[in-house]
């Protein structure tokens, strides 16, 4: 039988303006004040929660060890503030106005690289982009548009190429141009990062206290979330997470969001939900750093917009949000990019416990779009590599057995003459290459299709071609797109997926 209701009186109401509230990141500036305290309603329900939790297997507990026991889930429900939730930008504590153009400074001296000359590259200035074939679609059933009588769930994990720019944003597109109501499922704690935009993400304001753990950059196995990557705060005043929830039409769709989250003995947060008066939480925790995750369900009399929470007491670990929608789109499409991010990132994942922290969730198709940063070094070991992917997708299939699978290779990279002196131009070529070819037979082993972006560059040295191109397929570091880049790219896996 469901506790009964609890209720805490509190006093004052929220007062604090947040850091960098916007849909992309901004600088943090000045600290935000702690949030004052007012009403709302708890609602306990520990014997429920325990029964769902032997009866139903509720957060996969088969994966976790017979001696780590879920606590029972909390539930809040919170009463609509009368703005319903919404603030302007500026309301963000570090919100800082960009300056005018003519008070921005510029370098005075050229950069000591650049891009080798087209008239010296001879044919390799030449721009090729290579139609790649539509996969097939019994390989991958649970990536196709075919069969949608259930809702299709999918997830991508990668580096920079798909953590910001217009690749993600164009798949996107595309699928709902196919007549689909797109929409994310779990929403990861990457906000704030620099050079991430969460397309599913309306808006934010994180405070400067939040530190981030990376799986790829450990050199041990790690305990993460399904992002790979977790968020950290103690309790103070920077501690803030402000985000915009609503649609990209400004509507509000959700009818709750579940905190996705690991907390020390003791720890708190206080929490607004739609504008409403603020809550102290005592989270629910065992203190034991081996304790699986836990979540703390947000639900309001209204669609869910806004969602503010500050850490008063305690260390948090923040895994992500799981966004339940009041009518649930035909196509969930959750995005996990970390610039700089390797493979090594899945290697080093403890499957059990990213499982048990999807809380039910779960994928019918996952793309991982890795090897750049794997091949940022002309001494490429092919073994370690071969070593490392086996691992990575050894982990993968623990956890999405079932799951169609894509292996995006990467792109083609150039090399930069610095002071008129010029490398090896095929370096980072023949290195992408030889990924590309290894993901594509290791991938066969774990049911996972390969993808040959380099290929849709033309090959080894494609990436000179694609920056001369009218506009320019290549930035200028010749390792990243262009915007229009990005663009042709995303169209071109859409194409091969089928969605187009």
């Amino acid at each position: 039988m469901m506790g009964a209701y609890l209720k805490a009186q509190l006093n004052k109401p929220l007062t604090p303006s947040c850091p960098n509230f916007h849909s992309q990141p901004l600088p943090y500036g000045r600290e935000g004040k702690p949030h004052s305290k007012s009403t709302m309603t708890r609602i306990a329900a520990p014997a429920l929660a325990m029964l769902a939790l032997a009866l139903f297997g509720f957060g996969p507990a088969r994966a976790q060890p017979p001696a780590r026991i879920q606590p029972p889930e909390q539930v809040l429900n919170f009463v609509s503030g009368p703005d319903a939730g919404q603030w302007d930008r500026t309301e963000c504590p570090s919100f800082r106005p960009k300056l005018p153009a003519d008070s921005r400074r510029y370098p005075s001296q050229p950069p000591s690289k650049r891009v080798p000359p087209a008239n010296e590259l001879g044919a390799l200035a030449q721009t090729v982009i290579r139609e790649q074939p539509v996969l097939d679609p019994q390989e991958i059933p649970g990536l196709t548009l075919q069969s949608l009588a259930q809702p299709r769930r999918i997830a991508v994990w990668g580096d920079s190429h798909i953590a910001a720019g217009p690749f993600i944003p164009t798949l996107l597109r595309t699928l709902r141009a196919n007549g689909l109501t797109v929409g994310t499922r779990y929403l990861p704690p990457t906000m704030g990062r620099a050079n991430v935009r969460l397309a599913q993400l309306h808006a934010y304001c994180i405070g400067p206290g939040w530190d981030t753990e990376l799986s790829y950059a450990s050199t041990t196995p790690t305990i993460s979330g399904p992002a790979l990557a977790n968020r950290v705060a103690q309790a103070g005043p920077d501690s803030y997470l402000w985000l915009d929830l609503r649609d990209a039409s400004d509507r509000p769709t959700l009818r709750e969001v579940r905190i996705v989250y690991h907390a020390s003995a003791g720890s708190a947060l206080e929490l607004s939900v739609n504008g409403s008066a603020t809550s102290d939480v005592a989270l629910n925790t065992n203190g034991d750093g081996t304790t699986p995750s836990q979540t703390l369900t947000l639900r309001s009399d209204a669609p869910i917009s806004t969602l503010k929470l500050q850490v008063t007491q305690g260390r948090f670990t923040l895994y992500g949000f799981i966004l339940d929608d009041t009518n649930p789109p035909a196509l969930s499409f959750d995005v996990f990019g970390i610039p700089s991010a390797t493979v090594r990132g899945w290697a080093n994942a403890d499957p059990a416990y990213i499982q048990q922290a999807l809380h039910g969730v779960s994928y019918d198709g996952v793309i991982l779009e890795y090897g750049t940063n794997e091949g940022n070094t002309l001494s490429f070991d092919h073994d370690k590599y071969v070593a490392l992917l086996t691992q990575a997708l050894t982990n993968m299939r623990q956890i999405f057995p079932s799951a169609s699978c894509v292996l995006v290779g990467p792109p083609d990279r150039g090399v930069l003459e610095e002071h008129g002196s010029r490398g090896d131009l095929l370096g980072f070529s023949r290195t992408h290459q030889q990924i590309a070819a290894t993901q594509r037979e290791i991938g066969k082993r774990f049911g996972c299709v390969a993808w040959n972006w380099q290929d849709l560059m033309g090959g080894p040295g494609g990436s000179y071609g694609w920056f001369y191109a009218a506009p320019s397929l290549m930035g200028h570091d010749l390792t990243h797109l262009s915007p229009a880049g990005y663009k042709q790219t995303g169209q071109a896996l859409a194409h091969s997926l089928g969605w187009k």
